[in-house]
């Protein structure tokens, strides 16, 4: 315990852990445990543990929370790998860290709470900013493999997440206006914002894209709804359906010009390059229109490409796959010729997104939808032909890791394989079904509840979930709009993520979930539960 004239000081050291968290979501994986161990220092120092630990019992919401935490306890006495299983257990400490520390403690100063949600807000912008700055000059001179590294800091997943979370603050802070802006802070809010919104893009995270248009969309449609009259209302209902079908039709143009032959085909093709030598015509794998084994000369191809770069045409690109396919298939999307003169006519950043492993000149730029597009539509076309070996591509893997969890949960339905067992078990199952992903590729589940039930067995998934909703029922969070937007991305997010196996995804979750349930300030500080009532929850 601090010194009596220092303790005056507890509130602010337990501010500082706070923001330490909420600075270092974006931007450090250590700001994230020292926020830990920063609240939960302080709430030690400072004592009083009888009357916290009265507040804590009393507190149904937070031992729910703390609870996610221990119920991965028992299924180690069943696991293998108790390194693995030790991992997993540290890095969900924040469900039992913060629950524990922030429930049975008095909740914030409304000033201090409300200077938090902006300071998160601008700290996910400045990482936005930090990352544009130093990734884009990176990705557009073709120093990067993926225009998702430019996410410099932490993956780009959870990023994305983070990004279309502080997006959806910004509007209900313009809209709701539960702060006093200044004309100037409107304005600077809307342009981070926009700004925010366009380094999504630009990141290409189909993730944060489609789960903020999913949440924000539904929230704004019911905002729109209280605001305007039925017939207005309808009105603007229908743009974003005309949106939507402008979006299915171009996208239905773009599906057409990508597997549609040139006219080119049409005609007698050369037999000869302009070396005199000959051509191979194959009409099998199409890309943006030209059949990618057409106008090849391999030879011509090899001897040139010699000459434009140190890395051998038979060895592998940046992302693994073989130099001489990727070459091919980018000297095609570009409507070139496969041979000597084709490759001369590559541009010195055409030649460095081949050696990082791009091999379509539409994967490049800052259109990311249009990148993911055509990245989906190769994706398709590969199945289509029969393609059994598809590493690498995110959509067909991520189905190939939930059918072979699902075959797992099936092995194992009661218990499951351990909390430490699940990335073994997954190594073993795709062995035992000698499944085309390849060894770098075998990742566990990519969604957290097959992931839960793999480790702890369907009625673990049952107690998860159970435990995930209780709190925020009980609470009667969903009356207060920050936590219903944040619960969403949080719940949705977990069906394509194990969103619970890394330090920024589960620092995310339980923390914003303690935070907006026992850091808000209470309107009532004689509620039984320091977790909110209906009114002080209301939006």
């Amino acid at each position: 315990m601090l010194p009596k004239p220092l303790r005056f000081l507890h509130p602010y050291l337990h501010f500082t852990g706070l923001l330490l968290m909420i600075a270092g979501l974006p931007f450090s994986m250590l700001l994230m445990s020292l926020s830990q161990f920063f609240v939960g220092g302080n709430w030690i120092l400072e004592g009083n543990f009888g009357e916290k630990w009265q507040r804590f019992k009393s507190n149904k919401s937070a031992i729910a929370l703390c609870s996610i935490f221990l119920m991965l306890l028992p299924p180690l006495l069943w696991s293998n790998d108790l390194n693995e299983a030790l991992k997993l257990m540290r890095l969900n400490l924040p469900f039992l860290i913060f629950p524990f520390v922030l429930g049975s403690i008095k909740p914030l100063q409304p000033s201090w709470y409300k200077l938090l949600i902006r300071l998160f807000v601008l700290s996910v912008f400045l990482a936005v900013i930090t990352c544009a700055s130093i990734g884009l000059p990176r990705w557009m001179n073709g120093e990067l493999t993926d225009i998702r590294n430019i996410s410099l800091f932490i993956s780009h997943i959870r990023f994305s997440l983070l990004i279309a979370f502080a997006i959806l603050l910004i509007l209900w802070m313009l809209i709701k206006k539960p702060f006093k802006f200044l004309p100037y802070e409107k304005l600077f809010h809307s342009i981070m914002g926009l700004t925010l919104l366009s380094f999504l893009f630009i990141l290409q995270s189909l993730n944060g894209i489609i789960i903020l248009f999913v949440v924000g969309g539904i929230w704004l449609l019911i905002e729109i709804r209280k605001r305007f009259s039925l017939p207005a209302t309808l009105a603007i209902y229908s743009l974003p359906v005309i949106v939507l079908g402008m979006s299915i039709f171009f996208a239905g143009k773009a599906w057409q010009n990508y597997f549609t032959p040139n006219e080119i085909y049409s005609k007698p093709l050369p037999k000869f390059t302009a070396l005199n030598n000959p051509y191979e015509h194959s009409f099998g794998m199409i890309e943006n229109g030209h059949y990618v084994d057409a106008f090849l000369c391999k030879d011509e191809v090899r001897s040139a490409w010699g000459s434009r770069s140190k890395l051998s045409v038979d060895s592998t690109d940046g992302k693994g796959h073989p130099v001489f396919t990727t070459l091919v298939r980018y000297l095609n999307s570009k409507g070139l010729t496969k041979d000597q003169q084709g490759v001369l006519a590559l541009s010195e950043k055409d030649v460095r997104y081949i050696e990082n492993g791009t091999a379509n000149v539409n994967y490049t730029g800052l259109l990311g939808i249009r990148m993911r597009f055509y990245q989906l539509l190769y994706e398709l076309d590969f199945q289509k032909r029969g393609g059994t070996n598809a590493s690498g591509h995110s959509l067909m893997m991520k189905l190939e890791f939930w059918k072979n969890g699902l075959v797992l949960i099936k092995k194992h339905p009661v218990v499951g394989f351990g909390t430490g067992d699940v990335p073994s078990a997954f190594r073993d199952q795709y062995k035992e079904t000698a499944s085309w992903l390849t060894p770098q590729w075998w990742m566990t589940s990519h969604n957290q509840f097959i992931y839960i039930a793999v480790a702890t067995g369907i009625p673990g998934l049952i107690l998860f979930l159970y435990l995930f909703f209780y709190p925020a029922i009980r609470s009667k969070a969903f009356k207060y709009l920050p936590f219903t937007l944040f619960f969403s991305i949080a719940f949705l997010s977990m069906f394509t993520e194990d969103m619970l196996t890394t330090q920024a995804g589960v620092s995310f979750v339980a923390f914003f979930y303690a935070f907006f349930l026992f850091v808000r300030p209470l309107e009532n500080d004689s509620a039984s539960e320091k977790s909110g009532s209906s009114s002080e929850f209301a939006s």
